[in-house]
């Protein structure tokens, strides 16, 4: 029987974890899912969910449970009326940030409380706390928001109200995440912030040579990039998941 409660009870048992070892660095939630280990703060909030057993559904291609990019999470929870303010969210609810106001989603963490006019979050790959002390960059923290009713927090892009994602006070399950990332190259997926790199850049000049004609090779994993991969997989007839693992290097030519 998982709670709202029981989901921040989860978030908080890891507050602190991977302080000071910077952005983008080695984590036990991507890992737990089986996921690249770069832009990890939708991986938390998914693998928060994960381990409380009350999984979030698939909001992005290729995730078997909840999402890695954030402007997905955003469009899911609108698409499903799932959405709502800052100063509405309740604990548990997944919140998504908009650091430069241009309307795209950057960061998520999960609502631990709204109280006195402010929201309390706790997320992943996260910039110092301003709650707790920790200075470092890239670990587990909470953070305080000033978000006053019917103002809200200019940072914070929308709330997705978890009650209308996942069923709370039900029978609690679980959920498998695939097998354990295979040692090699790392896995390409769409993630916040993108993956970048020359390894990207190869991949597009390979499915722009195949017929995706036009694709920027440009070394970010963007949803362009991520179209073509899943276009690619459907026709090659492999696993349509968007993330460019050993079968989709060796489909493209790609050493593996």
């Amino acid at each position: 029987m998982t709670t709202r409660d029981q989901i921040v009870s989860t978030a908080l048992g890891y507050n602190g974890t991977c302080n000071g070892q910077g952005y983008d660095g080695p984590n036990p939630f991507s890992v737990d899912l089986s996921r690249p280990v770069e832009a990890w703060c939708g991986d938390f909030v998914t693998d928060i969910y994960k381990r409380a057993q009350i999984p979030l559904p698939s909001m992005q291609p290729g995730c078997r449970t909840g999402f890695a990019y954030c402007p997905d999470a955003v469009n899911y929870g609108q698409a499903h009326g799932a959405t709502y303010w800052s100063w509405q969210a309740e604990p548990g609810d997944i919140v998504l940030f908009d650091w430069n106001g241009d309307g795209v989603a950057d960061h998520t963490e999960i609502a631990t409380v709204y109280q006195g006019g402010a929201l309390f979050t706790i997320g992943g790959n996260s910039g110092p706390s301003n709650v707790d002390g920790f200075t470092g960059d890239g670990g587990v923290h909470r953070h305080r928001w000033p978000a006053p009713a019917g103002q809200g927090n200019n940072d914070v892009l929308v709330v997705i109200n978890a009650s209308e994602v996942v069923q709370f006070g039900g029978a609690a399950y679980l959920t498998r995440s695939g097998p354990p990332l295979p040692p090699g190259p790392r896995l390409l997926m769409l993630k916040s912030p993108m993956m970048k790199g020359p390894d990207v850049g190869v991949i597009q000049s390979a499915l722009n040579q195949r017929g995706h004609v036009g694709l920027a090779s440009d070394g970010v994993y963007g949803p362009l990039t991520r179209n073509a991969v899943l276009n690619w997989q459907q026709s090659e007839h492999i696993d349509v998941d968007g993330i460019v693992g050993p079968q989709t290097r060796s489909s493209l030519g790609v050493p593996t």
